[in-house]
């Protein structure tokens, strides 16, 4: 190879990446909707596991508290230090309730959880399920006629569905908790004052917003992780390369929904 033509190469080489990358996220997209709509056909004909479903509700959102709890106390800590901070220097103190509990109900909540979730729960998913394949555990139900987007997927499903909303709200409500005690010491505000802002702003739109946001997180967190780990094959380290794109994308796709749901449901004050 000329030198030419060997430079010519390193030129093209972060196009061809690009373009890589694109065919995979074209691929992994329409194996996430091919999932999707496998999984909610079983759903609708009561194909639902409810002991494996209820055991999923456990690991996903019982043992998801703790980091959650953790990570939205000190985002509503951080955030609203800030925000008090600012208005309390335009003499709008008595806005910081509302502004800090819009934040948190329509983006902070949902956003926190899911990324907590994405990272504890949709990892695990993905290396539960790519492990499984390595093994041929999935073959095996294969040949024992059991489908396993019925057995594996499903009750994952319907358990995100019914316990990131519950994470989300109680990630909004540490950060409300957390709101209240830094407007109290850093600008002297009253609780009383601090929520006789929320009741004034908050609607009841914003709560419809943060359940769906919640809802979309948690059918990206499962049916991405679960798309990945159910079409790696190939050995042990394949394990670490599903786990390390199941959190990639999830969190990628978290971001850009969040951002398309936030524009879609913005209306004037």
């Amino acid at each position: 190879m000329t030198t030419s033509a060997r430079s010519r190469n390193n030129i093209l080489r972060p196009f061809d990446v690009m373009f890589e990358q694109f065919g995979k996220c074209c691929q992994l997209i329409g194996q996430c909707l091919i999932l999707l709509c496998r999984t909610i056909g079983y759903i609708l004909r009561g194909d639902i596991d409810k002991t494996e479903t209820w055991r999923q509700c456990y690991r996903i959102g019982v043992q998801s508290w703790f980091v959650v709890a953790i990570t939205a106390l000190f985002t509503g800590f951080a955030m609203s230090l800030q925000i008090s901070r600012e208005l309390v220097m335009f003499g709008a103190d008595t806005a910081i309730g509302g502004v800090v509990s819009l934040a948190l109900v329509r983006e902070i909540g949902p956003i926190t959880a899911g990324i907590m979730v994405a990272g504890r729960v949709g990892s695990s998913v993905a290396a539960e399920l790519t492990t499984m394949m390595i093994t041929e555990q999935i073959d095996a139900l294969k040949v024992m006629r059991v489908d396993p987007v019925q057995f594996l997927v499903v009750p994952r499903f319907v358990a995100a569905m019914l316990m990131m909303p519950a994470l989300s709200v109680y990630a909004m409500a540490l950060g409300l908790i957390a709101g209240i005690i830094i407007a109290y010491t850093a600008a002297n505000v009253p609780v009383a004052t601090f929520l006789d802002s929320v009741k004034q702003t908050i609607l009841d739109r914003d709560f419809g917003t943060h359940f769906l946001k919640a809802w979309l997180n948690a059918i990206i967190i499962i049916i991405v992780s679960c798309a990945i780990g159910l079409r790696t094959r190939g050995g042990a380290e394949d394990v670490g390369i599903a786990t390390t794109r199941t959190i990639v994308w999830a969190m990628t796709l978290l971001f850009i929904f969040n951002y398309l749901v936030t524009a879609v449901t913005y209306a004037p004050r």
